[in-house]
């Protein structure tokens, strides 16, 4: 009897548009990261992303109001995504990485809430990222995304 063929594994990569987030999508690629590897990277656009783009209130967060200013959110995702992490994305790899941009509804604490879920959703061996290094009271004050994910994750992250 052959030996069952074996799975690749399947990495989950949350990121933003900041330095720290290619950065620690570099250190993947250069150390973790195996040819046959299936990679998801994840972005959510959280609703404050409205507040602070278009001066429009949390409360009012409601892209079927304009879909247009929605849209500009995805495509500068979209943008960033390319620039920053697909560019570098090894080109001896057998997988292309699946792009995910999430549109949360609720407040950004809710975004390692959503990495949580979609790494259970596809069955994810691992969750891989950095921090942001905020500081001790900024980070007490506006959370940590990375730390909500490490308590709550089902996988290793």
């Amino acid at each position: 009897m052959a030996p069952p063929a074996s799975r690749a594994r399947v990495l989950l990569f949350p990121l933003d548009d900041t330095d720290d987030s290619q950065r620690s999508f570099e250190w993947m690629v250069a150390n973790f990261l195996k040819p046959d590897d299936e990679v998801h990277l994840v972005h959510v656009i959280p609703r404050n992303a409205y507040t602070t783009t278009y001066s429009v209130p949390a409360l009012d967060f409601n892209p079927g109001i304009d879909r247009e200013k929605y849209q500009s959110l995805v495509r500068r995702a979209e943008q960033f995504i390319v620039k920053r992490f697909l560019t570098v994305f090894p080109a001896d790899s057998t997988t292309t990485p699946i792009v995910h941009i999430v549109k949360s509804e609720t407040d950004s604490g809710s975004v390692g809430h959503i990495v949580c879920q979609k790494a259970s959703e596809l069955h994810a061996c691992c969750v891989v990222m950095g921090t942001h290094n905020k500081g001790a009271i900024r980070e007490f004050f506006l959370g940590s995304v990375s730390h909500y994910i490490m308590a709550n994750c089902k996988c290793p992250v």
